[in-house]
């Protein structure tokens, strides 16, 4: 047995035991209601038997109330409780005031809530013994009841073996069903302790192997969040690459990734596209904006980072930077699955196309241009009107919105027109923020380009 189910049986003896006391001090209504029913006539008990019945039933109480408050004493109040039990149903039969018959069996019956089979068998046998005591005492000792067998004609040992076969054969009903119920008690309860072990283990195991899929699932995340910021690393050394072939592009990158954020969340917040820019969306559209000009690797830097307007073949090849922008993200290992590479594709072929269809190099119009490049198109714009250029100088916020205004529903679908005009505010702390961080190398970059530019005239 284990210590668990030790302790169970030992709680168990001292929550009876109570029981027990609770229904000593309850047998004290009975030699009451004899007393009451004398004084009124209605039934004749002496009263010197009543008050030993309520003396014994007192005193017995008072002897469980004490010995239960003591540990040590709670097997002694278990056979001391049972004893008594089976003494008072003795004594009710002894002057025949109570009809025993099966009354004899309510102690081995109150020893069954033990899950004792040894006790009960014990105190069945000791309830039986008793009752024969009793009987013989009837039978052959002295007093009235003496006196009625003879006035009834009876002999007395008739009478005992009569009475005794009768009490025999109730003996054997009451030991049998006692004692299958206390030991059917005892095996359920053992049962039960053992589907607990049963289920104790179980839940040990499926809980150490949950905190072990935990651990790994956390492991897990952290490799993913480590692989994550190692991609996003990467992507960013392609941006800074892309910088030292040309002076804008770099940090046109790092603007853009940055405008795209805020032009996709106004978009989201006004109930725009709710479906399709969810938070891992926007997270994806940021970050492949860092890609979207990678095709100007394969564009020569005297045109790139030519002073003035195009001509028209250099203009034609600048508008091939889409297309080579796609041809190399193709081979871009996937990310996300590979969503992150469709998006990036999409925004590096897509962010000239213009909402009316006037855009290159396919002239797509209205949703057929994708969100993401859709998105990407209004802040390539966006930053290309606030930043310095070696062609020209940086628009005020103020007036690249008047751009974005008279621009909805030609080069950009209005309500990302609208979106970039609404967060005016934004636009404005950030580009300062922008300006003020590239100010102290941004000179002297300019003053590198335009020296590149004089050697190249030579």
């Amino acid at each position: 047995m284990s210590e668990q189910d030790e302790l169970f049986f030992t709680e168990n003896i001292v929550n009876v035991n109570r029981m027990v006391r609770k229904v000593m001090a309850a047998t004290c209504i009975v030699p009451v209601s004899f007393i009451i029913l004398t004084l009124a006539g209605i039934w004749i008990v002496a009263y010197s038997y009543s008050f030993a019945m309520l003396g014994f039933s007192v005193f017995i109480y008072l002897v469980l109330l004490l010995a239960n408050r003591v540990e040590k004493l709670q097997l002694f109040s278990m056979y001391f409780g049972i004893i008594s039990a089976v003494l008072y149903v003795d004594l009710l039969g002894y002057n025949k005031v109570v009809n025993i018959s099966i009354t004899y069996g309510c102690a081995p019956f109150l020893s069954c809530l033990y899950y004792n089979r040894r006790l009960t068998n014990l105190t069945s046998i000791t309830a039986y013994l008793s009752i024969v005591v009793m009987l013989m005492i009837q039978a052959f000792g002295l007093g009235s009841l003496l006196d009625s067998i003879l006035a009834e004609g009876k002999n007395h040992t008739v009478w005992f073996i009569s009475h005794a076969a009768g009490i025999s054969v109730e003996f054997v009903f009451v030991f049998l069903i006692a004692g299958f119920l206390a030991s059917r008690n005892y095996h359920t309860i053992q049962r039960l302790f053992r589907i607990k072990a049963d289920r104790d283990v179980a839940y040990d195991k499926l809980s150490e192997r949950n905190r072990y899929i935990i651990q790994q699932n956390s492991e897990l995340e952290t490799t993913n969040r480590e692989l994550n910021l190692t991609q996003y690393k990467i992507i960013q050394f392609v941006a800074q690459c892309l910088g030292s072939h040309d002076l804008f592009t770099g940090r046109h990158v790092i603007h853009t990734q940055k405008y795209v954020e805020i032009i996709s969340k106004e978009l989201k917040a006004e109930g725009y596209y709710e479906e399709e820019l969810t938070d891992k969306n926007i997270e994806l559209f940021t970050t492949a904006a860092f890609l979207h000009d990678i095709g100007k690797i394969h564009v020569p830097e005297g045109i790139l980072n030519k002073i003035g307007k195009f001509t028209v073949e250099e203009f034609e090849m600048m508008k091939c930077h889409p297309a080579e922008g796609k041809k190399l993200l193709e081979y871009l290992p996937p990310i996300e699955g590979g969503k992150f590479n469709d998006i990036a594709m999409k925004m590096a072929y897509h962010h000239h196309e213009k909402w009316d269809g006037t855009g290159y190099p396919n002239g797509l119009a209205g949703e057929n241009i994708p969100l993401c490049a859709r998105i990407m198109a209004a802040a390539d714009v966006l930053d290309a009107l606030i930043s310095q250029r070696l062609y020209k100088d940086p628009m005020t916020v103020d007036e690249a919105m008047e751009v974005f205004e008279k621009s909805k529903g030609s080069h950009f679908e209005p309500c990302i027109a609208q979106a970039v005009i609404n967060c005016r505010h934004l636009i404005t702390l950030i580009d300062q923020d922008f300006k003020t961080n590239e100010a102290s190398t941004n000179a002297e970059e300019l003053e590198w380009w335009q020296r590149y530019h004089e050697n190249l005239k030579l």
